[in-house]
């Protein structure tokens, strides 16, 4: 095996498997976002294998180096600062290259922040689509959190802390009501779930939701009343463009709600 993918604990370390633990230990190189965060993992768990540093800065210049030490024998193990690696880290740009090459790599299964998330939440969870973090700038946000908000399943992020109350306050103005849970800090200390509307929600912040830690947000899917699903396409996707949408992602919008193809909706806005 020339890679392993290895889960580690989102923060409690009696979280770590007896798999993980032996995988680290038999490794060559640990492949890691933040050698100083893993290097207290691999302490505590008394892994002396070296560390080194795989992030979004430097993926570009270090694959290949990686690549071709592999193709000598060595092996390697992927961790993240927490969790499953590859979820909205990089890594599946190093997974492509070895399946170009032939290389083996297997997956050491751990948890994600967003699927506990999703199991507290008490939202319905058959359906869901996860949208890791929103953009960073202030008008691709706004048009990604419209997204989310008419999106017919349920959808779950991840936000920092800094970001959260911004984020709800967006909600806020598309939607009050709708159903949303928080969750934060999960499987550590001060773990904490809270299901509400989103108006409820927000006049949660700050006192009974502190702003620290990192947070995870399930937002119950879209859905439209009776005499919205009755309402033509073209009108439909005008009310759409009139809340600030762009027109081709209010097309992909009402392709969604209606279940119809984008095509099909854009025939007939544009006939």
């Amino acid at each position: 095996m020339n890679l392993y993918i290895t889960g580690t604990p989102l923060g409690n370390l009696d979280d770590m498997s007896v798999r993980a633990v032996r995988t680290l230990k038999e490794a060559d190189v640990i492949l890691c976002e933040d050698t100083r965060l893993t290097r207290k993992l691999t302490n505590h768990f008394d892994i002396t294998t070296p560390l080194r540093s795989y992030h979004d800065h430097n993926k570009d210049q270090v694959e290949d180096d990686i690549i071709s030490e592999m193709k000598e024998g060595t092996v390697f193990a992927l961790v993240s600062d927490a969790g499953m690696p590859v979820i909205s880290d990089p890594g599946y740009e190093l997974i492509r290259k070895m399946q170009e090459a032939d290389l083996e790599y297997a997956v050491i299964p751990s948890a994600s922040a967003f699927t506990l998330a999703l199991v507290a939440s008490g939202i319905p969870s058959f359906e869901f689509t996860f949208f890791g973090f929103l953009p960073k700038t202030g008008s691709k946000k706004n048009d990604k959190l419209k997204q989310i908000m008419y999106h017919p399943q349920t959808s779950v992020l991840y936000e920092s802390p800094h970001k959260l109350k911004q984020t709800i306050k967006g909600m806020l103005d598309i939607d009050e009501a709708r159903e949303v849970s928080i969750s934060r800090e999960i499987t550590k200390k001060f773990e904490q779930h809270r299901r509400g509307s989103v108006r409820e929600i927000y006049d949660m912040l700050d006192e009974e939701i502190p702003l620290k830690g990192e947070f995870v947000i399930v937002i119950r899917g879209y859905e439209e009343e009776e005499m919205v699903s009755d309402t033509p396409i073209k009108e439909h996707v005008n009310q759409f463009i009139e809340d600030g949408m762009k027109p081709t992602k209010a097309i992909k919008m009402v392709a969604d709600i209606k279940g119809m193809k984008k095509q099909e909706v854009y025939d007939i806005y544009h006939d």
